[in-house]
């Protein structure tokens, strides 16, 4: 996404508005957390929807349209205080689910890019997208042939057999505000549980001292829905090292419902130089550290 220039412009977005971080959204680093970054692009998906299906279409349950993959940039940082304005458009959408994209500036920067799959979810599947949704996005004008590929896209092909699978695994606790209005495991949910995995994971990797791995970005997340139904006691989860560049990393991960496979994520790190842009270098250390957690699946 962060190479289509178009994404970046306020203008390639009909449907615009503001809105304004709390102080709960900064992170350690006193900027807004990536995850509270997510969900002002979910609100904005959700705008986009509205404005389409009407102002109760987030209430319907048979079938419940919700997301199905997402991918986010991270392409500077948000401030605490400050408004943020989104921009949302929605590219194109067939049987098979409808495309979405999504913009977050602040001070007359683009600060992240996002674009989300909904379809349709029956009994934990996804059905595709209900008819009477595809009937009213035709008659609204959205294309059926996707105007630009598809960036939001699954992450991993997930093994199957649970999260022994990885190289490491942790469980996750989930609590009744985790459900959505759809009785679903929401969408932030499992965006806090890509954080808190990763976060551990690399913990474990370094023994605690994160500073081997030096000053990183967290450049790109993306998650892919494999089911989804109402909130188990807690899921299993599984992770390991996708990959390892020069100056970056991907740390790739899936949840579990016992040996179900729920849900995949992908997360690509970039280092810093101390002064603050990306540019840095990963050790020799840290790669053999890494080298120790890859994935063989």
């Amino acid at each position: 996404m962060r190479h289509d220039v178009w994404r970046r412009e306020p203008d390639a977005y009909p449907l615009r508005g503001e809105v304004l971080p709390r102080y709960t959204d900064v992170d350690v680093w006193q900027h807004l957390n990536n995850v509270a970054l997510i969900t002002l692009h979910a609100e904005a998906v959700q705008t986009a929807l509205r404005s389409v299906l009407g102002e109760q279409a987030w209430r319907e349950r048979a079938p419940a349209l919700a997301v199905s993959a997402g991918a986010t940039d991270f392409l500077a940082e948000g401030q605490y205080p400050g408004p943020v304005r989104w921009g949302a458009r929605l590219l194109a959408a067939d049987a098979g689910g409808l495309r979405v994209a999504t913009a977050l500036f602040q001070k007359d920067q683009c600060i992240g890019l996002h674009e989300s799959r909904l379809s349709g979810w029956s009994e934990g599947r996804d059905i595709g997208l209900p008819a009477t949704a595809l009937a009213a996005l035709r008659a609204a004008g959205v294309p059926q042939a996707p105007a630009m590929a598809s960036t939001a896209s699954a992450p991993v092909s997930a093994p199957m057999a649970g999260a022994g699978a990885f190289p490491w695994q942790t469980t996750f606790p989930l609590r009744f505000a985790d459900s959505d209005a759809h009785r679903l495991v929401s969408d932030t949910c499992l965006a806090r549980a890509a954080e808190q995995l990763r976060v551990a994971f690399l913990d474990e990797v370094f023994d605690g001292r994160r500073e081997m791995l030096g000053g990183m970005l967290v450049a790109h997340v993306s998650v892919q829905w494999l089911q989804r139904t109402v909130a188990p006691g807690q899921w299993q989860l599984g992770c390991g090292v996708a990959r390892v560049g020069d100056r970056s990393l991907a740390v790739r991960g899936a949840m579990y419902d016992a040996d179900r496979c729920v849900a995949t994520c992908e997360a690509v790190m970039v280092a810093l130089n101390r002064g603050g842009p990306a540019g840095g270098a990963l050790s020799d250390a840290a790669r053999a550290r890494l080298a120790g957690f890859s994935l063989s699946v």
